[in-house]
C-alpha cells in the first residue's frame, strides 16, 4: 500500500472503533532489542562541549568582544547519536519525551515506506547518555511519543496492508516501561484518519490527533473511544490549564473542554505549508506555537489572546527561505526553545509576568525540526542527522553543600562581558549563572553557581579560582585549560578538552561530594599537586 502522508488529504472515509487492551500489536513487525553496548555504539562525543548562546545584536562581528555580554544559560553538548536504521533505510527522530532519568525518541521514515522505532535513552549520568532499549516497528511510522505514570502513549501510522487486523491507518498504542526498558505488550487502538500525528495526557485521559480529514479523539485508559470531533489538517494537540489545545494548518489553533471536547475558543493563524511538522506546548496561563516562517506564537489561556510572536533572529546565508521555520516549541522552567529549521534553536527566557526576552540562538549541525527541554536535558532532531543532546547547568540544580566549603557570602550575580579579566589587584566574588567566552585570572575570583567556558580559561601563577557549584570548559576539539595558579573547587567540573596543569600549580577539592571528568589529557608539569575528597570520573588525575 503507497503511504499517505498524515497531512495529505484522504481518499477514503476513515472511521474510528473502540477498542481496548484486548488489542496488541503483531509482535512479528515489531522488533526488539535490549543490548545497550550495541545500540549506544551510534552515540559519538567528538564534539562534546560548551556551546554558546550567540545574541542576535552581537552575531555580525561588528562590536568587540568585550562589548559582548556573558551569556545567563551555561549549556554543552553532550553527545551526539546518529539516527536509527532498518534494513540499509535511514530513519528520522520525530518527537522526544522525558521524564526523570529516562528519554522517549520516537522515529518514523520519510517517503512511501512505512517503518518507524522507539528509543530508551538513560540520561541519569547526563555528560554519558546510553540507548538501553528499541523497538523497531517494521509496518508503521512513529510520529510522536507521551510519557505518563509507567505507560508511553504513541501516535502511529500503519500500513494497512501488512497488518491484516488493524482496521485504520490511523493508530493509537500503548506500552508499559520501567528501568530502561518495555515491560509489556505493545497494545492498540484505532482512530479515524491516516496517521496519528499527535498525542497528550489531560487528566487520565489521553487526547490523540490525527492528520488530515482525521479527529481530535479523547481515550479512557483502557484504550476506549470516548468521544471524537473532526477538524481539518491537524498538526499537534496540547493540554494545560485545563484545556485541550490543537493546531491545525487550516483552521489555526482551537482550544477545547477536556470533559467533552466541546469548542471554547479559536486563535487564528496564516494557513500553513502543507505537510510540515508544528508542535504546541503549554505552560500554566501561556499556549506556545509553532508557527512555520512566522516564527512562534504566545497565547494567554483561558481567553487564547496573543502576547508575542516571537520571530526567527537568525537569515544564515546558503539556507533556503523555505527552511529557515519554526517546526517545533518546548518550554520549561522559564526557558522556551526554539527549533527553527537551518536557523538553529532559539532560546527565549519568559518571565513571571510573562515579559519575554529573546537571549539568541544555538548554532548547531543539521536543520533543528523537533526540541524538548526538560530540567537539565534538552534534546534537538535533526533529521535524518540524529539526535544532538545537550546539558543545562542550572544554578537551581545544584545542591548546596551541608558545610559550605567555600565562602559564597557577600557575592552578586555576574552582569558582565563575555570576556572576564581578574587582574593582580582584583578580589571578584560573583553567584548566579554565566556561560562566558574567555577567563583571565591574576587575581582572586570567587563564583558561587554554574559557570560555562566556551574558549580560554587561564589561572596564572599567582591567581586564585574558588568555584562552588558546577563548572564546565571547553570542547573536545582543540581545546586546552592552562592552571598555573590555584583552582579550588567544591562540586562538580567538567572538562571536554585537555588539561595542562603547569609547574607548581594547584588543583585542591574541598568538602564532600566533588567530581571531576577530564575527557581529553591531563599533563602535570614538576611540583603540580592535586589534593582533597573527589570522584575522577574517568581516571585521568590518577
Amino acid at each position: 500500500m503507497r503511504k499517505i502522508c498524515s497531512l495529505i488529504l484522504l481518499l477514503v472515509v476513515a472511521f474510528a472503533c473502540d477498542n481496548s487492551r484486548e488489542n496488541p500489536i503483531d509482535r512479528n513487525n515489531i522488533i526488539l532489542s535490549t543490548d545497550s553496548d550495541q545500540l549506544s555504539a551510534r552515540i559519538n562525543r567528538s564534539n562534546a562541549g560548551v556551546v554558546q548562546i550567540v545574541n542576535p545584536a552581537f552575531a555580525s562581528g561588528r562590536v568587540s568582544e568585550d562589548e559582548i555580554p556573558s551569556g545567563k544559560i551555561p549549556m554543552a553538548l553532550v553527545a551526539q547519536a546518529d539516527a536509527p536504521s532498518y534494513s540499509g533505510k535511514s530513519l528520522r527522530a520525530t518527537h522526544v519525551d522525558i521524564n526523570g532519568d529516562y528519554a522517549y525518541v520516537s522515529y518514523n521514515k520519510e517517503g512511501a515506506d512505512f517503518l518507524g522505532a522507539i528509543e530508551i535513552y538513560d540520561i541519569s549520568e547526563p555528560t554519558k547518555p546510553r540507548i538501553t532499549a528499541q523497538a523497531i516497528f517494521t509496518t508503521a511510522d512513529i510520529n510522536a511519543i507521551k510519557y505518563h505514570q509507567g505507560r508511553l502513549h504513541i501516535a502511529a501510522a500503519y500500513d494497512v496492508d501488512a497488518e491484516p487486523t488493524i482496521e485504520t491507518a490511523a493508530q493509537y498504542l500503548t506500552v508499559s516501561v520501567a528501568n530502561g526498558g518495555f515491560t509489556s505488550e505493545f497494545v492498540r487502538a484505532n482512530i479515524a484518519g491516516s496517521a496519528s500525528i499527535g498525542v497528550t495526557i489531560a487528566g487520565e485521559r489521553a487526547a490523540v490527533a490525527s492528520g488530515s480529514d482525521g479527529v481530535l479523539a479523547l481515550f479512557d485508559s483502557n484504550q476506549e473511544t470516548i468521544i471524537t470531533t473532526p477538524v481539518q489538517d491537524l498538526r499537534d494537540v496540547a493540554y494545560g490549564s485545563n484545556t485541550i489545545a490543537t493546531l491545525s494548518g487550516t483552521e489555526g489553533i482551537s482550544l477545547w473542554s477536556p470533559s467533552n471536547l466541546s469548542a471554547l475558543s479559536k486563535i487564528a493563524l496564516d494557513q500553513d505549508t502543507p505537510e510540515a511538522k508544528r508542535t504546541l506546548d503549554m505552560a500554566e496561563g501561556l499556549l506556545f506555537a509553532s508557527e512555520g516562517a512566522n516564527g512562534a506564537g504566545v497565547y494567554a489561556l483561558p481567553a487564547g489572546s496573543l502576547v508575542k510572536r516571537i520571530p526567527i533572529v537568525l537569515n544564515p546565508e546558503g539556507v533556503d527561505t523555505e527552511d529557515i521555520v519554526t517546526n517545533a516549541v518546548s518550554f520549561d522552567e522559564g526557558l522556551l526553545l526554539m527549533a527553527n529549521g537551518g536557523a538553529g534553536v532559539s532560546v527565549v527566557e519568559v518571565l513571571d509576568n510573562q515579559t519575554l526576552e529573546t537571549l539568541g540562538f544555538i548554532g548547531l549541525e543539521g536543520s533543528s525540526n523537533f526540541v524538548k527541554i526538560k530540567g537539565k536535558h534538552l534534546f534537538v532532531a535533526s533529521g535524518t542527522g540524529g539526535l544532538q543532546i545537550l546539558e543545562l547547568i542550572r544554578k537551581e540544580d545544584i545542591p548546596a553543600p551541608v558545610v559550605p566549603a567555600i565562602n559564597c557570602e557577600n557575592t552578586s550575580p555576574y552582569t558582565g562581558s563575555s570576556n572576564l579579566n581578574v587582574n593582580s589587584n582584583d578580589n571578584m566574588r560573583f553567584t548566579g549563572s554565566a556561560a562566558l567566552s574567555n577567563v583571565n585570572v591574576n587575581g582572586t575570583l570567587t563564583f558561587c553557581g554554574s559557570v560555562a567556558i566556551w574558549d580560554q580559561l587561564n589561572i596564572n601563577s599567582r591567581g586564585l579560582f574558588e568555584m562552588s557549584g558546577s563548572f564546565a570548559h571547553g570542547r573536545n576539539i582543540n581545546s586546552r585549560m592552562h592552571l598555573n595558579g590555584h583552582l579550588k573547587i567544591n562540586g562538580s567540573v567538567v572538562i571536554y578538552g585537555d588539561l595542562v596543569m603547569n609547574s607548581n600549580s594547584k588543583l585542591e577539592f574541598v568538602g564532600e561530594n566533588n567530581s571531576i571528568t577530564v575527557y581529553g589529557n591531563v599533563t602535570k608539569n614538576n611540583g603540580a599537586t592535586v589534593t582533597g575528597n573527589f570522584n575522577d570520573t574517568e581516571g585521568k588525575l590518577k
